[in-house]
């Protein structure tokens, strides 16, 4: 759901802003070398929500062999930093792959790209770490034509919640608790759980905990009208970024619990309203020779293998930085007091994403080709 809402939004800004309604989506992964004479008619190539994902090319973005071959300027717009588990140490000390930095200059050295614009600030640290310049556009899904300019709408009372639930398998556990909280907590609420993408075999797990604790299911992958009904909603708790953005998008209070640099990073932005879902146990250099020893080991087979067991898929990550099982009490206390005041720290979200969108993201737009 979360790239269904990115790959739409990217299209209608860039329609807002510049009239342009020509578009040709393809996933990242496809390579363009036997298509290079139709790939080189185009504009510009835009990589929205840029994931700076290591190894980064030819494996997270395929395009061609050879970059010079591209003729039109490759955009990324809103970039955004991905690692495990994605906290602030993580972001001040991580140091991208002698490739990675040549593929970023290759983009940086174009004369139609002013910098990389990001989509947080963790994002924009790491960049401007490794020397180059970055400036905040924020997320693509922040932006909803009907709320621009207006303030949070405060909930009376909490009559509906909905939880989206975690990616990674090892958070199944964590989930559950923060299932309980949430109808400890709200009793008499409609609780709503909401799955963004095709349910994987923990989210079917997740799913029968909710139906067992009375949650209603929303299976709401694909299809961007699917979370339609979250105007209607008072509060979101859980995992997902896109469906954090979602609600405050609308200027709905949530709660985002980050699994890795993209959520935290999110959070680090926002300021308000986020909690790490793990808690380090191992340092920088420790952790990284546990990951590039867990990164050679066979891929999806032996993970199915292993996930069928009901150990994670990259049981190596519990090592680095298991669940932090404070989390749900966190959330928990950090509700109650934000219910006494009024819902008082979500008061700067409508003019971050305001001014953002007047200061930075807007600009970006009408820079393009």
């Amino acid at each position: 759901m979360g790239d269904k809402l990115l790959e739409e939004q990217v299209q209608h800004l860039i329609r807002k802003e510049r009239g342009i309604d020509d578009f040709n989506v393809v996933f990242r992964e496809r390579g363009f070398s036997s298509t290079l004479d139709q790939l080189n008619k185009s504009d510009a190539v835009i990589l929205p929500a840029f994931a700076i994902r290591e190894p980064i090319h030819p494996n997270t973005y395929r395009l061609t062999e050879n970059l010079d071959d591209i003729e039109p300027p490759i955009i990324p717009m809103a970039s955004n930093w991905t690692h495990y588990p994605g906290d602030k140490l993580g972001n001040e000390i991580h140091e991208y792959q002698p490739e990675t930095v040549r593929f970023l200059q290759r983009l940086a050295n174009q004369p139609e790209l002013d910098g990389f614009t990001t989509r947080d600030l963790y994002t924009k640290r790491i960049l401007e770490r490794h020397g180059f310049d970055a400036r905040l556009v924020g997320d693509l899904g922040w932006y909803h034509d009907d709320y621009l300019g207006h303030d949070m709408r405060v909930p009376e009372s909490i009559d509906h919640i909905v939880m989206t639930t975690p990616h990674n398998s090892h958070y199944v556990e964590q989930a559950k608790e923060v299932m309980d909280m949430l109808v400890e907590e709200y009793p008499d609420a409609t609780h709503t759980c909401s799955f963004h993408s095709v349910l994987s075999d923990s989210d079917k797990r997740l799913r029968t905990l909710a139906e067992d604790r009375g949650f209603e299911i929303v299976l709401a992958s694909h299809d961007t009208s699917n979370l339609e009904f979250y105007d209607n909603c008072d509060l979101h708790v859980g995992y997902r970024l896109h469906g954090h953005i979602s609600f405050l998008r609308r200027r709905l209070p949530s709660v985002l619990v980050g699994e890795d640099g993209r959520g935290n990073g999110f959070n680090a932005t926002l300021g308000t309203a986020g909690f790490p879902a793990t808690r380090r146990r191992l340092g920088p250099r420790p952790a990284e020779i546990v990951q590039s020893f867990g990164q050679t080991l066979p891929g999806k087979g032996l993970r199915k293998v292993v996930q069928k067991t009901g150990w994670s898929p990259r049981p190596y990550r519990e090592l680095i930085a298991p669940p932090d099982p404070t989390v749900p009490e966190k959330i928990r206390q950090f509700l109650q007091q934000e219910q006494t005041n009024g819902f008082e720290s979500y008061e700067a979200v409508p003019e971050l994403f305001d001014e953002t969108y007047k200061n930075t993201m807007k600009p970006f737009l009408e820079s393009l080709p």
